[in-house]
């Protein structure tokens, strides 16, 4: 099987920076699992909603969503035809992501690792499983 992103995915992947772009191709190109982009670049409006739900801990415009293009993407798997929050299936797209990234010589910073240590998930209160974002270059 061979895995496409859907119209509206290719949509807000184009408000990704380039490098992002790339690695979220990458990463469905290996055809292991479906995905989606959930979002890419986020107005001020979505974004101050997200801060005052708790859904992030930056505001506008300090975001890497808020940038255009966005220096953050949200990836989520896309199974048996509906996004799939389950932990574990998160786990194992960014494993994926991550790999990608490195092999295209991209560092990424992971919602799941925010410090960027070698305890993912654990050592965090904070977790965005489906995050992630261009660390600089």
């Amino acid at each position: 099987m061979s895995f496409k992103f859907s119209r509206r995915s290719r949509a807000k992947l184009d408000t990704c920076d380039t490098a992002l772009i790339a690695v979220a191709k990458g990463t469905l190109a290996l055809n292991i699992m479906d995905i989606t982009v959930v979002e890419g670049h986020r107005d001020q409006l979505k974004q101050t909603q997200y801060y005052n739900d708790g859904a992030s801990k930056v505001q506008w415009p300090n975001g890497k969503h808020n940038q255009l293009p966005s220096e953050a993407m949200d990836l989520a798997p896309y199974i048996d035809g509906s996004i799939s929050w389950n932990k574990l299936h998160c786990c194992v797209l960014a494993g994926m992501v991550l790999a990608v990234a490195a092999g295209l010589g991209v560092r990424l910073r992971w919602g799941g690792n925010w410090d960027m240590d070698t305890e993912p998930v654990t050592d965090q209160d904070f977790q965005d499983l489906v995050h992630f974002e261009l660390v600089a270059r």
